[in-house]
């Protein structure tokens, strides 16, 4: 889950951390600049990143929908992470 939960953070923060090098490479980095950046867009490109990265993760994971969850557990030396058992 925490996963999940960076990765989101990180695809909203990345219009942020695209302006801000997008300042510095231009030497346009001062205080004006982040006072007049375009915060609305910023945000909506962040959300939008967003959205991409919930739906591309929703179809990435191939877990079956229905079944009965087997938590993670030791098989002799080796743990066995947690699955969707199909029915």
């Amino acid at each position: 889950m925490i996963r999940v939960i960076i990765t989101q953070v990180i695809l909203f923060l990345l219009p942020f951390i695209l302006y801000a090098a997008y300042l510095f490479l231009t030497r346009k980095i001062n205080k004006r600049a982040w006072i007049d950046a375009p915060r609305y867009w910023l945000v909506l490109a962040g959300i939008l990143f967003c959205l991409a990265g919930f739906i591309t993760m929703s179809v990435v994971n191939n877990n079956p929908l229905s079944g009965t969850y087997v938590p993670a557990h030791f098989d002799g030396d080796k743990v066995v992470p947690g699955q969707i058992m199909s029915e």
